[in-house]
């Protein structure tokens, strides 16, 4: 008698579906565990050396404890008042102490005219009008050696102007005495217009700062003084 299946189809596949497995999901599930094992592999590895390096910062920081400790506990080297210094002064050539000499000596008579104008700006009445000024460089032999006023009336400082009366004028005169660089202010005319009114006058004054005279020489054929022991020969 032959045989006949009585299942129907649907029966029969679904059955047969059960049976075997997809490959693609076998694939996939393998490579995930592969993964999985690949990620837990690199932690366990990233993680042993962090713990290495944390050990290794660990012992840096006693190390530098303790040399900080014995830093401290070493005396401090005594330094000698004669200790030369690491890097020497350089010293004072023959060519350069000329030089030096030679500015101090520029710096020590210098006048300083633009601190000078600044000062006379500032004490200007502004109802006097200026027709000239006049500033000259004092003579060594023109100032006397104690105050450094000019000697003999030698002016080197002069202003021509005008203004409306002679109170003006003296005004002027008193301020003009207050600046420090100025000496021997002289009011050495004051006009006033017969028509107009207007005042012209003229003021002279010495500028400090000028070098000291030299030493007079003794005159030709003069004996020499010389005091010993409190005797003149």
């Amino acid at each position: 008698m032959r045989a006949v299946n009585l299942l129907p189809k649907d029966a029969n596949q679904r059955g047969k579906s059960i049976g075997a497995e997809d490959p693609a999901v076998v694939v996939g599930s393998a490579l995930g565990v592969v993964v999985l094992i690949a990620v837990v592999a690199g932690f366990l590895n990233v993680h042993s050396k962090v713990g290495a390096e944390q050990k290794k910062l660990t012992a840096a920081h006693v190390e530098l404890a303790r040399l900080a400790q014995q830093k401290r506990a070493e005396p401090t080297p005594y330094k000698s008042a004669n200790q030369k210094p690491i890097v020497p002064i350089p010293a004072v050539t023959a060519e350069e102490q000329p030089r030096l000499d030679a500015i101090s000596t520029a710096l020590s008579t210098r006048i300083a005219w633009d601190r000078i104008l600044r000062e006379f700006s500032l004490v200007l009445p502004t109802d006097v009008t200026l027709k000239s000024l006049s500033l000259t460089t004092p003579s060594p032999g023109g100032v006397t050696a104690t105050t450094g006023a000019p000697a003999g009336g030698a002016q080197n400082f002069t202003i021509n102007g005008t203004t409306y009366s002679h109170d003006a004028v003296a005004r002027l005169l008193s301020r003009l005495m207050l600046i420090p660089d100025l000496t021997n202010v002289t009011l050495t005319n004051s006009t006033a217009a017969t028509d107009t009114g207007v005042v012209d006058f003229n003021i002279t004054a010495g500028v400090k700062g000028a070098p000291a005279p030299p030493p007079a020489a003794p005159a030709a054929g003069a004996p020499a003084t010389t005091t010993t022991g409190g005797a003149t020969s």
